[in-house]
């Protein structure tokens, strides 16, 4: 059986906005398919706004979904192609 490597990477922290403030930024929405995922963690590792994470069981998870900015680094770079990322349309809001 394979080992995991763990990878440590500094993070950067990244305001959050004042309640009531209008976003600047684009939306976007984070899906998983938890069934593709091999559990690598790039995807949470990497994500500048942390809208991604991992459960105790190693499962990628959605755990800001309102921080999402649509940049689609997750998806660009899912090597098991587990991720998609939509943007929201703030007009309409899907």
């Amino acid at each position: 059986m394979m080992q995991k490597e763990t990878v440590a990477v500094d993070r950067i922290e990244m305001p959050a906005a004042e309640p009531g403030a209008k976003r600047s930024q684009p939306r976007g929405r984070v899906i998983v398919f938890s069934k593709w995922c091999k559990q690598c963690g790039l995807c949470v590792a990497f994500c500048p706004r942390h809208v991604l994470g991992q459960a105790e069981d190693g499962s990628v998870v959605v755990v800001n979904p309102d921080e999402c900015t649509a940049c689609s680094w997750c998806e660009l770079h899912c090597p098991d192609f587990a991720i998609t990322v939509r943007r929201i349309d703030e007009s309409t809001g899907v």
